[in-house]
């Protein structure tokens, strides 16, 4: 009797293959859902809203920072110490700044990426104005409206707490101090849009988020209305660069393609056990031929 127990090498690489694409597979929902939690988009930080290139006509690009009052109230106020409008729109390039680059990644995000692409096409005016101050003092309570804004971890809301080496009262950051740009625009139908890209403050170690809100501003209200926004993170000296997607899903096919080689002896080993039972289960088909033999 001949024994075909004994798996075949086709046979054996083939398991071996299934198994390592379903480790391959895996890792890949893996590393981009571990890239969503993080960062905050599964593969690359979401481009501009859609409807920003419609804009026709900018009324005003104003470059802001929020400071707390005494009453715990923020607001936004016009701060041109790390604007670089001005020289988008003088054509000029510092290289020695990231404002004005349009960079966007796990390292940091530009928040002049929008003036960036209305110089590019072409619709920025040689100059414009600021927004008027009534309207910039109610745009901050407009992104707190929206609930989206992070608190920060303890210790990075701008509260103090107690260093645990020292006992002293100490603060690591503010997560709802914001950074940025405000555009306000209209389109062919001369709808009115109001565009915020701003950076927020440190809100874990490392980590800062990075915000994008389009409102609508109907003309039978006074209260403008959020058509679009983009919410995600960046790190300074932190883990950016290494818990990228594509990173992450290296590591598990290298985890995938290690565990694959015991994984697929221990089935072969199961496929061959079960084979090797049923051949000598009474009634079997070779039992059988030998009893018709007889």
């Amino acid at each position: 009797m001949k024994n075909n127990s004994h798996p075949k090498p086709l046979g054996i690489i083939l398991v071996f293959l299934l198994t390592f694409g379903s480790t391959v597979f895996a890792g890949f929902l893996a590393s981009i859902f571990i890239s969503k939690s993080y960062w905050g988009y599964y593969f690359n930080p979401p481009e501009l809203p859609q409807k920003v290139e419609e804009f026709e006509t900018i009324r005003s690009i104003t470059p802001v920072s929020s400071i707390k009052r005494n009453n715990g109230n923020r607001i936004f106020k016009i701060d041109t110490s790390n604007s670089c409008i001005q020289d988008i729109l003088s054509g000029i390039e510092n290289l020695k700044s990231s404002c004005g680059t349009g960079k966007c990644n796990t390292e940091y995000c530009d928040n002049s990426r929008v003036v960036l692409s209305l110089a590019n096409q072409q619709k920025l005016p040689e100059k414009t104005s600021y927004i008027s101050p009534d309207k910039l003092n109610s745009l901050y309570k407009y992104l707190e409206s929206t609930e989206l804004l992070y608190e920060g971890e303890a210790g990075y809301n701008g509260e103090l707490i107690a260093d645990s080496a020292t006992g002293d009262l100490i603060s690591k950051g503010d997560g709802k101090r914001l950074e940025g740009v405000v555009v306000e625009a209209e389109d062919k139908k001369k709808q009115l849009y109001l565009f915020i890209a701003v950076n927020g403050g440190q809100i874990s170690n490392d980590h800062y988020p990075y915000y994008e809100f389009l409102f609508e501003l109907p003309k039978d209200k006074s209260t403008p209305k959020l058509i679009a926004n983009n919410r995600f993170f960046y790190e300074i000296a932190g883990v950016e660069g290494i818990l990228e997607w594509n990173v992450i899903w290296m590591f598990f096919i290298a985890i995938g393609f290690i565990l694959s080689i015991p994984i697929t002896i221990l089935l072969i080993s199961i496929k061959g056990r079960k084979k090797s039972q049923q051949l000598l289960l009474p009634g079997s088909s070779e039992q059988l031929t030998i009893n018709s033999d007889r």
